[in-house]
């Protein structure tokens, strides 16, 4: 086989894989077998928050894709509600951060 698969579940969470990982994450990178960019599953309880942060110094963007429930991306203090679906994308100098919703929130999360 050629390609690694790997279901996320399996996949333990862990705050300490990035400065800006939340106890939520599931750094998804090792157990498939890639290193050229961050693959994250974040799944948020309700009311959870991500670790506010940007990425000035190493200039690396942030793409979210939600796939279960809703929340808010902040960015800069600007708040917009994201929703199953929805995908966002932030620059490397705004300071960002995610909020999940009433019924919680799992995201995928891309640092590249």
């Amino acid at each position: 086989m050629t390609a690694s698969v790997v279901h996320t579940a399996s996949v333990p969470t862990d705050a300490s894989q990035h400065p800006a990982s939340s106890p939520y994450d599931r750094r998804l990178n090792g157990s498939l077998g890639i290193g050229r960019f961050g693959l994250y599953e974040v799944a948020l309880p309700a009311g959870a928050a991500t670790v506010p942060h940007h990425h000035r110094e190493d200039g690396d963007e942030d793409a979210y894709v939600v796939v279960r429930g809703s929340g808010r991306l902040v960015v800069d203090g600007v708040e917009t509600e994201l929703s199953a679906g929805d995908a966002a994308g932030v620059p490397p100098e705004h300071e960002r951060w995610f909020r999940a919703g009433p019924d919680g929130c799992t995201l995928i999360a891309v640092c590249a």
